[in-house]
């Protein structure tokens, strides 16, 4: 689904998500710890996976100095499994692929309309064993079909939507950020996109002065060391993440950055939206961890990689296969 798999680091990223289904990518040995450190087995996907009232769990042993309020750097949800860092269990998402999960709230009637309406190609295979046996979870999570069956804007390379690139830890892409004193920009090697907070002291977007964005309009400000972030003018094409999740326009998403360690980013958000949830939905914890410069270079170049969708190559891949598995065309 990708333009290319020419370096290493991508080639076996690509292989990966050619061959597993995408309801499985999660479930590695990183996903296990975790939910065995977020005492997870109490709180299914769906209905309070992560980390909500749980203590949060820091693996990261590092005591070097460092700056609580800067974020700089290349960050990644699995460090150890291709960038050869320590292992960072608390930064797996419990459940299948990756997600916003949290506590999800019931929908209002035009919320679940839109849910249904939305086939996803993540999740349990609609009409599969796993999907009759889990009927303790969100539907969401359990109506996955093939490509070509799927309305999912992934599959069209659409943009994603700045909910789906933050909750994004399946195919573990890095994010890569950039900070200032005026803004922050995080760049996404998943889709190559990036999203922008400013951080100089501009009043919150009014949604109806706006032209509504993908990504929205963000502006952050510190409390204590807490980076807390607004966005408005979502555009509401986009889904929450890979489930089917609706936005709307007039959502409010609240994100709360911190940096615990010195190679811990901790993330946990909190998405207002009357009209589609009949309360606000609080994320699970997300956390990145420190990914060296030098453990990037491919080829003598260091970064992150062009990992865009680009629909014309996009057509080289077949649906023939179960939800979450593609064939590489010719």
């Amino acid at each position: 689904m990708k333009n290319k798999i020419g370096s290493g680091r991508y080639f076996g990223r690509a292989l990966a998500l050619i061959t597993v289904p995408a309801f499985l990518l999660s479930q590695n040995a990183g996903a296990q710890d975790a939910a065995k450190m977020a005492n997870a087995g109490a709180n299914v996907v769906g209905t309070s996976p992560g980390t909500a009232g749980i203590p949060f769990v820091n693996s990261d042993k590092d005591t070097t100095a460092y700056d609580k309020h800067d974020f700089n750097g290349f960050w990644a949800r699995d460090p150890a499994a291709q960038y050869h860092q320590p292992a960072c269990p608390e930064c797996r998402d419990p459940g299948p692929s990756y997600g916003f999960f949290g506590d999800v709230p019931p929908l209002t009637p035009a919320g679940q309309k839109l849910l249904m309406e939305h086939t996803p190609t993540k999740g349990y295979v609609v009409g599969s064993k796993q999907a009759a046996e889990r009927t303790d979870i969100n539907i969401a999570y359990r109506k996955a079909k093939q490509s070509s069956d799927s309305n999912d804007p992934e599959e069209r390379c659409e943009p994603l939507g700045l909910t789906r690139l933050l909750s994004f830890s399946g195919g573990n892409p890095p994010m890569h950020v950039v900070q200032t004193s005026e803004v922050i920009i995080q760049r996404f090697e998943w889709f190559w996109d990036n999203r922008e907070i400013w951080t100089d002291g501009r009043p919150m977007a009014k949604v109806e002065d706006y032209l509504p964005r993908y990504n929205g309009y963000s502006v952050g400000k510190w409390e204590g060391d807490t980076l807390i972030v607004t966005t408005t003018g979502f555009d509401s094409h986009q889904w929450v993440d890979a489930f089917g999740f609706p936005i709307s326009e007039t959502a409010v998403l609240e994100e709360r950055w911190s940096r615990p360690s010195r190679n811990r980013l901790r993330l946990d958000m909190t998405l207002t939206d009357p009209e589609n949830y009949t309360r606000p939905w609080h994320s699970n914890t997300k956390v990145w961890g420190l990914i060296p410069k030098s453990s990037l270079v491919v080829a003598g170049w260091a970064g992150i990689a062009e990992d865009r969708c680009v629909p014309s190559m996009n057509n080289y891949y077949t649906t023939e296969f179960e939800p979450g598995q593609k064939k590489a065309g010719k």
